[in-house]
C-alpha cells in the first residue's frame, strides 16, 4: 500500500471520527449522527476496498475502547446494545456503494443519491433492525424507529450524494479506487 493511500485513509478515519461529535440525542437511545453517512460516503471516494477498511478500523477502535461514538462511547459493549447491528451496516455499505458506483456508467447526482439512499440510509437502517428489536420490545417497535430516522437519513443521503458527485465530477479529486 502507498504512503499516499495510508495518508488519506487516516485521514479519512479522523473525518469519521470528528463527525461523531455531531450527534443529537433522542428519547430511543439511538443519536441522530452523521457517522453512518460519512462511513457510506467512503465508499464512493475511497473506493470499496479502501472504504470498507477504514470503517474497520473505525469498528476495531470502537472494540478497543477508543471513545470514538457519540458521547465517548466505546468498547464490545457497545456492539451488545440497542445499536449493535447498526455497525454491520456501515462496515458492508462502503463496499456496496463502491461497487454500484464501479457497476453505473451514469454519475449523475440522481444516480449518486439512488445508491447513496439504497446501500447507506435504507441498507444501515435495515440491518440495525435486529439489535434494535431486541432492546425495543419486538419487531415492529424496531421498524417504527426506524421509520422515524428515515426522513433524516434520506436528507443526509442527498447531501453525501451532492458532496460525492460534485469532488468526483471536478476530475480534481481522485478516488482511491483509481489510484
Amino acid at each position: 500500500m502507498k504512503t499516499r493511500q495510508l495518508t488519506v485513509m487516516a485521514l479519512y478515519l479522523a473525518l469519521i471520527i470528528i463527525s461523531g461529535l455531531f450527534a443529537i440525542p433522542t428519547p430511543m437511545g439511538i443519536p441522530i449522527v452523521l457517522q453512518n453517512m460519512v462511513c457510506a460516503l467512503g465508499g464512493a471516494l475511497l473506493g470499496k476496498k479502501h472504504g470498507t477498511m477504514v470503517v474497520l478500523v473505525f469498528i476495531l477502535c470502537i472494540l478497543i475502547g477508543l471513545p470514538v461514538l457519540p458521547g465517548g462511547r466505546s468498547g464490545a459493549a457497545v456492539f451488545a446494545g440497542a445499536t449493535g447491528s447498526f455497525f454491520i451496516g456501515y462496515v458492508l455499505s462502503p463496499f456496496l456503494i463502491g461497487l454500484a458506483l464501479e457497476k453505473v456508467k451514469s454519475r449523475t447526482y440522481v444516480t449518486y443519491f439512488i445508491i447513496f439512499w439504497l446501500f447507506g440510509a435504507l441498507f444501515i437502517n435495515l440491518t440495525g433492525i435486529p439489535s434494535l428489536s431486541y432492546h425495543s420490545g419486538g419487531t415492529t417497535a424496531a421498524l417504527k424507529t426506524i421509520l422515524a430516522f428515515m426522513p433524516g437519513d434520506t436528507i443526509k443521503a442527498f447531501a453525501v450524494a451532492w458532496v460525492a458527485q460534485r469532488l468526483l465530477a471536478t476530475g480534481k479529486f481522485k478516488s482511491l479506487a483509481e489510484s
